[in-house]
C-alpha cells in the first residue's frame, strides 16, 4: 500500500506553506511601516537643509503636496489586502506575492520621498 500523497496534494500543500510564509512576511512589512517612516524622518529632520526649511522656510524641497501621504496611504492598504485577503478569493496563487511586491514598492518610495528633503 503507498501512503506518499499524490502529486495534486504535494503541490497544493505547497502552495499553501509558500502563502503563509508570504502572509509572514506581508506582516513584517505592515509592522515595519511605521518605524521606516519615523527613521526616515527623523534623518531627514537631522540634516541643515531640512531644518532650514522648517525653520525659515527656504531650500525646500520640491516634492508636490500629497505624495508622501498617498505613497504612505497606499503601502498601508497594499499591506493590509496582502494579509488579510482570503487565499479562496485571490484571483491566481501568486496574487499575495505580487501584493507583497506592490506593498514594499510603495513603501520605499514613502521613505525616499520623506528623505528627498535632506
Amino acid at each position: 500500500m503507498d501512503t506518499t500523497p499524490d502529486t495534486a496534494d504535494r503541490r497544493r500543500a505547497d502552495l499553501e506553506r509558500t502563502d503563509r510564509n508570504i502572509r509572514s512576511a506581508s506582516w513584517f512589512g505592515l509592522i515595519m511601516l511605521v518605524p521606516v517612516c519615523f527613521g526616515s524622518l527623523l534623518v531627514t529632520l537631522s540634516s541643515p537643509r531640512a531644518s532650514g526649511c522648517v525653520t525659515y522656510g527656504m531650500r525646500c524641497s520640491d516634492v508636490p503636496e500629497g505624495s508622501i501621504p498617498g505613497c504612505f496611504l497606499a503601502a498601508l492598504l497594499l499591506g493590509i489586502a496582502a494579509v488579510a485577503w482570503p487565499r479562496k478569493l485571490l484571483p491566481f496563487p501568486s496574487a499575495r506575492g505580487w501584493l507583497l511586491g506592490l506593498h514594499i514598492a510603495a513603501q520605499l518610495m514613502t521613505a525616499l520621498l520623506i528623505l528627498s528633503y535632506i
